[in-house]
């Protein structure tokens, strides 16, 4: 687990490297980072992955149309971009630092679930040029589900570089839930808060419905999150591997939505740059525990159980490690992160 820190080391501030999975994440979670790391002297990438396509009520209420083609979500999808590089410029990053993936809005966790190495290869690829010094992405526990799978699938990625080049940093960020883990909190000065809201009022395709909601986060202080952390509510809570079975063990439900039937998705990698092998069951509310077959310790476990819900998560994915015959524990998502010391 990284330590609660009030600074980074100088050094983490170098090369910034920032994931969002839309255009305006990176405002919302990371302006006041953005543009510290400028005025620190810090070379700056932000890697969107979807263009924010596929979000229909903003684009019906802007638009005064209710059916949407592929052709107006393409539309839409190049507003986005235009805002997001609107916002970065008055963050203080050129247009030439932003590098757009082109993914189906909506659909990472899909792109996750297919063992999709395109994904993976690209944000490697990333990593390898790149060579950040400090990594910032979703948390694992955000309630997006676009937000939780691109965190894995950043973690496959880092897998496929970890042997081949040095340390970094890494933060997470939660944009839907409320922070836990809390491993930096960055003071955001007054014309640091300024510049980040005229950054936000540069995503007006989004503030048509979310104005509140989007303001909020020109706050004083930007929270990161452990990017090891599962949230708290996360329903798998332990396991055991013993002859060829693993064992997962639930917590009772504490909502009415829980209290329904739940689908557990399970994720294994057998080593890292290997595919990703994906199974899924449903579990009624008062199993307690669930026995899957395994032909192996995995090199990597992740699991995620949700209830029925509409479309937010209650908790995203969490990762567990086998080892032997004994108890699953939660690990760091990384194992290539930095130490750094506190500035």
């Amino acid at each position: 687990m990284i330590r609660w820190r009030t600074a980074l080391d100088s050094a983490a501030w170098r090369r910034v490297l920032v994931v969002a999975p839309h255009p305006d994440d990176e405002t919302l979670a990371t302006g006041g980072l953005l543009q510290r790391s400028v005025a620190l002297g810090g070379a700056v990438r932000v890697v969107f992955v979807t263009d924010g396509e596929n979000n229909p009520w903003p684009q019906r209420v802007l638009e005064r149309r209710w059916r949407l083609d592929s052709a107006a979500r393409a539309r839409w999808g190049v507003r986005r971009r235009e805002e997001t590089l609107h916002a970065l410029a008055c963050l203080g990053i050129p247009a030439s630092s932003a590098l757009f993936l082109h993914r189906p809005d909506q659909g990472i966790t899909s792109l996750l679930l297919a063992g999709d190495g395109d994904l993976v290869s690209a944000l490697a690829a990333e990593l390898k040029t790149w060579r950040p010094t400090l990594v910032v992405a979703p948390s694992v526990a955000d309630r997006h589900p676009d937000h939780n799978a691109l965190a894995v699938l950043l973690r496959l990625a880092v897998d496929r570089v970890a042997t081949r080049q040095g340390g970094f940093t890494e933060l997470a960020y939660l944009v839907h839930g409320a922070a836990f883990a809390p491993a930096l909190d960055l003071r955001l000065a007054p014309a640091e808060r300024a510049r980040k809201r005229e950054a936000i009022l540069c995503h007006g395709s989004q503030l048509a419905l979310s104005w509140g909601r989007f303001l909020s986060h020109a706050r004083e202080t930007e929270r990161f999150v452990d990017p090891a952390a599962p949230s708290p509510a996360h329903r798998v809570r332990g396991a055991t591997f013993a002859s060829g079975m693993v064992s997962l063990r639930l917590a009772q439900p504490v909502s009415l939505a829980a209290a329904l039937p739940a689908t557990l998705d399970v994720l294994t990698v057998d080593a890292p740059g290997c595919p990703v092998h994906w199974r899924s069951c449903t579990v009624a509310p008062w199993r307690r525990e669930v026995e899957l077959p395994i032909d192996r310790v995995p090199a990597r476990l992740l699991v995620k159980c949700e209830p029925p819900h509409v479309f937010f998560d209650d908790a995203g994915w969490r990762e567990l490690r086998l080892e032997g015959e004994a108890e699953m524990v939660p690990v760091p998502l990384s194992s290539n992160r930095a130490a750094g010391a506190d500035a």
